[in-house]
């Protein structure tokens, strides 16, 4: 039998204390972490805490969170990452590779055995109850083809180390790779903030992480042939670990998909999107077994595919990892693993156990209840949709005893005193806590590949569960350093050539939903405040008493109309302290809550953001998360912080577009974010219009035509078009020049026939050809194009010139009829709302396109 490498063959007593990651027994460093803490050790408290902030801004700005904050409006947890890596040595990594291939061979001989012949429950190996009672034990896997034969394709292992040193499992990940994307996240990070620790360290790259996977999910599909369509399955974006599994899928150019984009027909799973239906091969699929089918499985689940299940029997799909695989994750197994090892490999385990108690052992049981305080006591199964273990025990010990003994077989005890010590660096300060790591394999071929790196996890509060995703603790760099005996280790990535007919990424109607309302609240975001930056501006000049008199009435008429979802508000710029409350009182209509509106939007798109544009709208989000409304602020402080934040918001809101559109994939994601800003600028636009049509109709009188003049040219310049206006007609603001400007030019940005024109353009580029001569979406836009271009304003509206003219010469009475012009601009503007039902109708709600002729969902059923 193979025993354990020699670091860990030395049996001796276990210390009292923990063991030490970075330090020696005499105190002094470690020789693999000397220079580290040498370099870090050069830097003066002040600078420490430079770099922590930095780290803090660079993690935020790439837009790493970790779980969902109730009850805050701001709504998510910030990861954090140690300035000092955590290093492997070359011996210890290559034990840790040795125990974790030995490790997945043994357990994916354990699922295939209790799915089939369960020859280690008759030999009693396993207790029968601790398999066939888990929750996990999933009976609709028995007999369901399994991508290449095997449950397990992307693993994790939890590992840390015992007061000896010597390393030990303490939780399976065998199911869901649950911190891969931290793992990478925190490496980018740590490179960007301290360059220079990586100069003269030889640290394997984890750059190639991402494809590595992506190839070896492609390989699950090799039967289909061809490229196979790969997704990620997503609980969704509000889910604890969104934003991980969302960095992975960019990083590996596939769509995050939920449920509800996926569709089951005729045997074959299928994708939404806004082009039609799409076949997809390959689901990567982090949403736990039990929520995965709800024909098989839950009934109440909405977040898995109807039928999915009936295609994995058929073979037309491949499911990564495979159905049934979350038992390996298990906790009372943990107590077994020396056995199963045992039993299919007849080897001693490489990398023994945490010592781990089943409760459901009547004596074991009793054992930690005697004494209590000395474990830690953990569910043995998942609970919620994502399969991450979140699951909160209750704090005091009397509650805690009832819960054990009202379902012992539930829980597995492990000693508190776990895991080594390690220094952090925090706000200056060297500090220690305990850490442990979880490190990261994926098939190839018949055994596994370990990927140089870990996502090493401190934690930093006693309160928190260590091995649990949770709150409470911090995160490390994990460094594995190149030499000839790591090298041969590294898993290697095929060289492949791309079908040069790959089609464009297509968007479901979910994302492109999402991409859509994020453009019209950001745009609806920066209207206001572009609106409130001109209206401090104003106040600050010296108007007159006439000027003053046509500027006013007409601020809160500009406001931007909300739909019916928003509810009630009480926007007003009229004053001061209302122009603050309008930016930042979290209420509906606020610059504030329209911009978060916008930031949910993206947080459930994140995968199809580039780095740079999140980077540009987490900026603002912090912005105005840092500055929050206060009822009792002064005047002159409102005053001040209106005027920042409008700033903020109107140079950020347009940075963001133009950094999107110089480095985003033109998708058809980022096609209906710009669809989205244009319609939201047009509906803006007319709405304006109609608040002032009043003014519009120019009645005889040198001083009524002078404030006519003065309201129209204010108006012109609160949408940000009186230089527009003075350079194309180098004239005096007039109501027909202005109608024009607004409504029919097509160079004008405001100008409401050029953002239709722009929508219908990026329409026709998002449908499909065969589709584009019958979309009502497209036919709307131009029929409503057309009907602005032939309209002639001289018939609605009186000409000042025509008030110079001789009687004689005058147009004849009624020709200028203000009642007229209202019914005119109403109805426009209703036909330009109606827009917005028409791209919903042909694309954002629809579920699928489906040929016209009917087929069953599930053949044979």
């Amino acid at each position: 039998m193979e025993l354990a490498a020699s670091v860990q063959r030395k049996a001796s007593p276990p210390p009292a204390s923990r063991w030490h990651e970075v330090l020696a027994a005499d105190g002094t460093p470690r020789p693999i972490f000397q220079k580290l803490l040498g370099d870090l050790a050069d830097l003066a408290s002040a600078d420490m805490r430079v770099l922590d902030d930095r780290m803090e801004a660079t993690l935020r700005e790439m837009g790493v969170t970790f779980d969902v904050i109730r009850n805050d409006p701001w709504g998510r947890q910030p990861w954090t990452c140690d300035l000092l890596p955590h290093v492997f040595d070359s011996a210890e990594w290559e034990l840790i590779v040795r125990g974790i291939r030995q490790r997945l061979r043994a357990f994916e001989c354990f699922l295939r055995d209790v799915y089939d012949g369960r020859e280690i429950l008759r030999a009693g190996a396993v207790p029968i109850h601790a398999v066939l009672g888990s929750p996990h034990y999933q009976n609709a896997a028995v007999g369901l083809p399994r991508p290449r034969e095997s449950f397990l394709h992307l693993s994790g292992i939890c590992l840390s180390r015992d007061a000896r040193g010597w390393w030990e499992v303490k939780h399976h990940h065998f199911s869901h790779a649950t911190g891969i994307s931290y793992m990478m996240q925190n490496r980018r990070a740590l490179a960007r903030v301290i360059p220079e620790l990586f100069q003269d360290a030889p640290v394997q790259s984890l750059a190639e992480v991402p494809l590595i996977v992506l190839e070896r999910l492609r390989e699950t599909a090799a039967a289909f042939g061809g490229d196979p369509t790969v997704v990620l399955l997503s609980p969704g974006a509000g889910r604890s670990l969104s934003t991980e599994q969302s960095f992975l899928a960019r990083r590996m150019g596939i769509p995050m998909v939920q449920g509800g984009d996926l569709l089951v027909l005729n045997d074959r799973v299928y994708l939404k999107t806004v082009r039609g239906l799409e076949r997809v091969e390959v689901i990567y699929n982090r949403v736990a077994d039990a929520w995965l089918d709800p024909l098989i499985f839950r009934r109440d689940s909405l977040l898995g595919v109807p039928g999915l299940v009936h295609c994995l029997r058929k073979g037309t799909v491949a499911l990564v990892n495979a159905v049934g695989a979350q038992l390996a994750d298990d906790r009372s197994l943990l107590a077994f693993a020396p056995q199963i090892i045992r039993f299919y490999l007849g080897e001693a385990p490489i990398l023994p156990t945490t010592p781990t108690l089943w409760l459901g052992d009547i004596d074991q049981l009793e054992l930690v209840l005697e004494n209590l305080a000395s474990y830690r006591v953990r569910p043995i199964f998942r609970e919620n949709t994502s399969g991450s273990w979140d699951r909160v025990l209750p704090s005091d010990e009397a509650s805690l005893r009832q819960e054990i003994r009202k379902f012992p077989a539930h829980y597995v005890a492990q000693p508190r005193e776990e895991g080594a010590t390690t220094i952090c660096f925090e706000r200056g300060r060297k500090v220690e806590y305990p850490q442990d790591l979880i490190v990261f394999a994926v098939r190839s071929g018949a055994d596994f590949e370990v990927f140089p790196g870990a996502l090493t996890r401190v934690h930093s509060h006693s309160e928190a569960a260590p091995g649990d995703f949770g709150f409470g603790w911090t995160s490390k760099d994990s460094w594995v350093l190149s030499d000839a005996t790591t090298e041969p280790l590294l898993p290697a990535l095929a060289s492949r050539i791309p079908d040069a007919g790959l089609p464009s990424r297509q968007a479901t109607s979910r994302v492109a939903e999402s991409f859509y309302w994020m453009g019209r609240h950001l745009e609806r975001a920066h209207h206001q405040a572009y609106l409130i930056s001109i209206i401090e501006t104003l106040e600050t000049e010296e108007l007159n008493s006439a000027e003053r008199k046509h500027y006013r009435p007409m601020w809160n008429r500009l406001l931007p109309p909300l739909e019916k979802s928003a509810g009630t508000s009480r926007r007003s710029i009229a004053n001061r302290l209302d122009r603050y409350r309008l930016v930042l009182l979290p209420e509906p209509g606020s610059i504030v809550s329209t911009f978060l509106r916008a930031v949910r939007n993206a947080e459930s798109v994140q995968d199809g953001l580039s780095p740079e544009a999140w980077a540009t709208i987490s900026n603002l989000r912090t912005r105005f998360q840092r500055t929050r409304f206060r009822e009792d602020l002064s005047e002159t402080e409102a005053v001040r912080t209106t005027r920042r934040m409008v700033d903020f918001a109107t140079q950020l809101i347009p940075q963001f577009f133009a950094v999107s559109a110089n480095t985003m994939l033109a998708d058809d994601g980022w096609r209906f974010c710009e669809m989205g800003q244009m319609l939201e600028r047009a509906i803006i636009t007319a709405n304006s219009v109609v608040s002032i049509s009043k003014a519009l109709d120019w009645t005889p009188g040198a001083e009524s035509l002078h404030g006519a003049e003065i309201e129209l040219s204010a108006f012109l310049r609160l949408l940000g078009c009186r230089d527009a206006y003075r350079r194309i007609y180098q004239m005096r603001a007039e109501p027909i020049p202005a109608l024009e400007l607004l409504w029919q030019n097509p160079q004008v940005p405001r100008s409401v026939a050029r953002c239709l024109t722009r929508c219908g353009d990026l329409l026709r580029e998002s449908i499909a050809a065969e589709l584009l001569s019958t979309s009502g979406a497209a036919i709307a836009i131009d029929t409503l194009i057309v009907r602005i271009q032939r309209i002639d304003w001289r018939a609605f509206v009186r000409s000042p010139q025509a008030e110079d003219q001789p009687a004689a010469r005058r147009t004849a009475p009624g020709v200028s009829r203000q009642e007229d012009l209202e019914a005119l601009l109403d109805a426009l503007l209703g036909a330009t709302l109606d827009v917005h039902d028409a791209i919903s109708d042909s694309f954002l709600n629809h579920q699928a396109r489906i040929a016209a002729a009917s087929q069953p969902m599930l053949e044979g059923f």
